[in-house]
């Protein structure tokens, strides 16, 4: 996997809180993924975060998530902004945390601020040392990656109390139970696959996949 620089020891995170995303009433799907990579269960509040949340989940390099996990506030010339990441996670064969950014295809376009927000933070966050990927839903459902995801999360033993001393690559970590041999050939193949969109997704520049400033 690409290194990626050391942060966490360097940097406090901001003494403002994330918001809460999973509410009773809003639009778009929302809710938890219990991930055995994160303390606490994985929030999301789209599709295509859900999505992002299980080729994280499969990825073996991942070892830990966070959803929403922290809000940097900074100056981008005389506008004072904002930003919260999606994701962060870590990975097993590098020092420090990467940041990423989930979106519908097509979300940024030239007029979008979203796009300039996202190429402000993305500015923001080298200069620290620190570094922000984009995801898209095309990167997700290539080769019907989400489908085969989907069917084994249905067949996968669910996770129970988290605990941080199993190896969550595994099928079933707490029990140590194991599939059919087709499926379990078939969950070797998807964390193959993960960690392989992983590598793709952090090997390409994020601004090579933003349009032209809109200023």
């Amino acid at each position: 996997m690409p290194e990626i620089s050391q942060t966490s020891a360097n940097h406090q995170p901001s003494s403002r809180r994330t918001r809460r995303i999973v509410t009773v009433s809003g639009r778009g799907v929302r809710g938890k993924f219990p991930s055995r990579k994160s303390v606490r269960a994985a929030e999301y509040e789209s599709r295509v975060e859900n999505l992002a949340l299980q080729f994280l989940e499969v990825a073996p390099s991942v070892t830990s998530i966070a959803t929403q996990p922290r809000v940097f506030e900074y100056m981008d010339g005389p506008r004072r902004r904002r930003y919260t990441p999606d994701v962060a996670i870590e990975i097993g064969t590098a020092n420090g945390t990467a940041y990423l950014e989930v979106k519908d295809d097509g979300a940024f376009i030239r007029s979008s601020r979203a796009a300039d927000r996202i190429r402000a933070a993305i500015r923001y966050l080298r200069q620290r040392g620190e570094c922000l990927y984009i995801v898209f839903r095309a990167d997700l459902v290539a080769n019907n990656l989400q489908l085969r995801l989907e069917l084994l999360f249905r067949t996968r033993p669910v996770r129970t109390r988290y605990r941080a001393d199993i190896d969550a690559a595994l099928w079933d970590p707490e029990n140590g139970s194991l599939p059919p041999a087709d499926v379990q050939e078939q969950w070797e193949d998807a964390k193959r696959q993960c960690d392989d969109l992983l590598r793709r997704i952090m090997n390409r520049d994020p601004d090579d996949l933003l349009p032209a400033s809109s200023r």
